[in-house]
């Protein structure tokens, strides 16, 4: 916490001074009174209402990002040093210190970046992304804030969610990991990420750093999602020679993504563009500092800019289907999709099902409330506390829904291992729906635990 300043960790490191924060941890500068030298340290924080199973896989987690950074040896991949316990028990990574921001602190601060700052950053990155993936490691979650930078050198952190080659997994099969924006299309439909999924992160990384916004745009971020699965990015107005990497990073196909050799040539000569010879009609203005008051250079005639690669509309039979997974999966985990204003007479269809719902073994009467845009939400409640990740509890959701009428099948993605149970919007569950049904059925769910109380969200519809 905030008043750890000052606590000396394993006899050598003294914090003085929070960094950030998140969800699960923190980052701390700390002075290593050993080695004379200043250090930041990653502390876990284990909520009190966790129970053992879960705060076991949150150490693994951060026992994993430090094995996965220590593999590495690269000047853009933050140094591990250690891996020390505190006085209870608690693990914490011992790291290098960037003096520095992170990419999206400077594209906050400054905005959009030019071109060339962008490759530079880019093939720096590039760079610690080939040594990581040479050691049979998948960052999957490359974004802004993720890539720290110290003068001109460029460092990619965060191995939180890594996958490391021969470890076994700690996600379960299906399971969303990463952030929306900056996911790849195969992460968004549930499939293990890759090297070139990692790519499809770079790529939307340099996107926000040039064009000073994510390529995918939603109110929510189960929109986002979508957006990431089905749409073409929102064409980029500044990228210039760098438009077609980006086009190529982006691309829907994991398989005709650039090669990382080809992309790193690419990225090398947008960063270091070869000036033209001058010629004896050539004016070369001197270089002056920007700060000069009093002299005046000639600007340089902008060049065209190379015309986009032709886009390649994403097979409407596809876009539809994973939009459908998308948003079934998005809905459950309480986010709501806007599709226009809706009437009540479609709205009291989907109210009169969903209240004559039988009620899950176990479970408590419903309550329903509408959410939109003509949808009802039903909720039900176990009563008692839940034990080992509420196992019992979300076997017996998942198998009442899966007799519910139109639905073909049910995949609880996971929830009932309980790592997202607790999560801001809980476990979502895909239900896959029976293509010929057309009255109001089962849409999206979502199971979640507040004060260890589990609870059910169905939403209703057509």
């Amino acid at each position: 916490m905030d008043d750890d300043h000052g606590q000396l960790l394993s006899g050598r490191y003294r914090l003085s001074r929070l960094l950030g924060q998140g969800g699960m941890g923190a980052v701390w500068r700390a002075h290593d009174e050993r080695l004379g030298r200043d250090v930041a340290i990653k502390e876990l924080r284990l909520p009190s209402h966790l129970e053992e199973p879960e705060r076991q896989n949150r150490i693994a987690r951060l026992d994993r990002e430090a094995r996965a950074a220590a593999r590495l040896k690269h000047p853009g991949i933050i140094t591990v040093h250690d891996r020390i316990s505190g006085p209870d028990g608690r693990p914490w990574i011992i790291m290098e210190l960037v003096d520095g921001g992170s990419l999206a602190d400077l594209i906050q601060a400054q905005g959009a970046l030019t071109p060339e700052r962008t490759a530079d950053v880019g093939r720096q990155v590039a760079a610690a992304l080939d040594a990581a993936h040479r050691m049979g490691i998948t960052h999957r979650d490359i974004k802004p804030a993720n890539i720290l930078l110290e003068e001109e050198r460029v460092v990619l952190t965060d191995f939180g969610i890594a996958a490391l080659e021969g470890d076994a997994t700690l996600t379960a099969t299906g399971m969303i990991m990463g952030t929306p924006a900056f996911m790849a299309p195969e992460q968004v439909r549930g499939l293990p990420a890759t090297a070139e999924s990692d790519l499809w992160s770079l790529g939307a990384t340099l996107y926000a750093a040039v064009e000073g916004r994510a390529p995918f745009a939603g109110t929510t971020p189960s929109a986002v999602l979508v957006a990431v699965a089905t749409e073409p990015p929102i064409p980029a107005a500044r990228a210039g020679a760098l438009g077609p990497v980006l086009d190529g990073l982006l691309h829907k196909d994991p398989a005709a993504r650039p090669t990382m050799d080809r992309l790193q040539a690419v990225l090398n000569s947008v960063a270091a563009p070869t000036p033209p010879a001058a010629g004896p009609d050539t004016l070369v203005p001197p270089t002056m500092p920007a700060w000069s008051p009093t002299v005046r250079q000639t600007a340089p005639r902008p060049t065209p800019e190379p015309e986009p690669a032709p886009h390649r509309p994403f097979p409407r039979r596809a876009k539809l289907g994973v939009a459908t997974l998308v948003l079934a999966m998005a809905a459950g985990a309480g986010y709501i999709i806007s599709q226009g204003a809706g009437d009540d007479s479609r709205y009291e269809a989907n109210r009169k099902v969903a209240e004559a719902l039988t009620v899950p073994a176990g479970f408590s009467r419903p309550t329903t409330t509408r959410v939109r845009p003509n949808r009802a939400q039903v909720t039900y409640t176990w009563p008692a506390p839940c034990i080992d990740h509420c196992a019992d509890q979300v076997r017996l959701a998942t198998e009442w829904m899966a007799r519910q009428p139109g639905v073909a099948r049910i995949d609880a993605l996971g929830a009932e291992l309980g790592g997202c149970l607790d999560d801001e919007y809980g476990c979502p569950i895909l239900i896959v729906r029976v293509p010929s049904y057309e009255d109001p059925t089962l849409q999206g769910a979502a199971l979640q635990t507040k004060n260890n109380r589990l609870s059910l969200r169905v939403d209703v519809g057509r």
